[in-house]
């Protein structure tokens, strides 16, 4: 079976976006943006898993986990931290061949090269605030801050990707009506997202101990702080999921010209209505790890999702368009 980018490349024109003649590099990139947004989305997850299991402070030490030990004691917090430290570093490495790939044969192509360059700034940024985070005792602000750095990395592989199986199909020049509707619902999941980790942070994900409903109100009493984070956190989810499904709606009355932003919207709703669920999950079970796993994961590849349409809502979208995007749409239908 190909690869998940067959589903933007078949019969699109071939180029290797570079002045030197030298053979086409596009498999190579495909390949490592691929990899590297593989490997974002389980950095992503594994930082779940260490806020489930409260690993965060396993390694006391950055970048050693301890003074004057680089390898973790045999304990299971240690383990669990570390192994976020190895899938960053597995992380950084693959990015920055993607830079690499990026420089060497797009740098006459933009919107593959700028975001593949982009994306090593923010994993150094990410590995630093990541180090501050340990240094800071999991303070809250420090938490949302270091996730919503992954959050944009993440975005930004993404459209690494895109632009990658796309070219050198071009994009259109200003923003329409469906590249403009993606873009206000992605960004509305990036506040619910933020919102998200700061309740994590403050630990505030219990203070109602039912769902759907809040202390047996729609609308509950708001006495603290934490009641007043998860009330906003479930009043966005309900805001987002709205928009979630009005883009869906959007996208597939446009599925004959436009299929990949069409197949990537009905991805993400069915992500957002799985995420629903295991929000659910994570109150019934009293936040058992593999539900707050779950949580993180998923709610990254909505946010990953919704940014895949934005993207592959600027391609071209007559001939040219439809040429470019659909053996990516095809095989990330039978993927879904």
């Amino acid at each position: 079976m190909p690869g998940p980018g067959a589903l933007l490349t078949q019969n699109a024109p071939r180029n290797d976006g570079s002045s030197t003649g030298r053979p086409s590099s596009d498999g190579a990139i495909r390949a490592t943006s691929i990899a590297a947004v593989a490997l974002t989305f389980l950095l992503i997850a594994v930082g779940g898993l260490v806020r489930a299991t409260d690993s965060g402070e396993g390694c006391s030490g950055w970048p050693k986990c301890s003074p004057g030990h680089w390898l973790p004691p045999l304990e299971f917090h240690a383990i669990i931290e570390y192994s976020h430290r190895m899938t960053a570093f597995l992380d950084i490495v693959v990015v920055a061949l993607l830079a690499v790939i990026a420089w060497r044969r797009y740098r006459s192509v933009p919107k593959v090269f700028r975001p593949a360059i982009l994306a090593v700034a923010l994993i150094v940024v990410q590995a630093i605030l990541g180090g501050i985070v340990v240094k800071g005792t999991l303070a809250p602000l420090l938490v949302t801050a270091h996730f919503a750095t992954a959050m944009i990395l993440a975005a930004v592989i993404v459209d690494v990707v895109v632009a990658a199986y796309t070219h050198p199909a071009p994009r259109v020049g200003p923003a329409d009506r469906l590249t403009i509707a993606a873009r206000i619902v992605a960004g509305a999941s990036f506040v619910l997202l933020l919102v998200g980790a700061y309740v994590r942070g403050e630990n505030a994900g219990l203070v109602f101990a039912d769902w759907p409903l809040m202390n047996g109100r729609v609308v509950p009493t708001i006495s603290s702080v934490p009641a007043a984070l998860q009330f906003t956190h479930r009043l966005l989810a309900v805001v987002v999921g709205c928009g979630v499904a009005w883009l869906a709606a959007r996208a597939w009355r446009v599925r004959s010209e436009r299929r990949a932003p069409a197949v990537l919207a009905m991805v993400a709703a069915s992500l957002f209505v799985a995420q629903v669920l295991i929000g659910a999950a994570l109150v019934w079970t009293a936040k058992s790890t593999p539900a707050v796993v779950a949580h993180v994961a998923v709610s990254s590849l909505v946010w990953g999702a919704l940014v895949g349409v934005a993207a592959t809502a600027r391609v071209a979208h007559g001939d040219a368009g439809r040429a470019a995007s659909e053996p990516f749409v095809s095989e990330l239908a039978s993927r879904a």
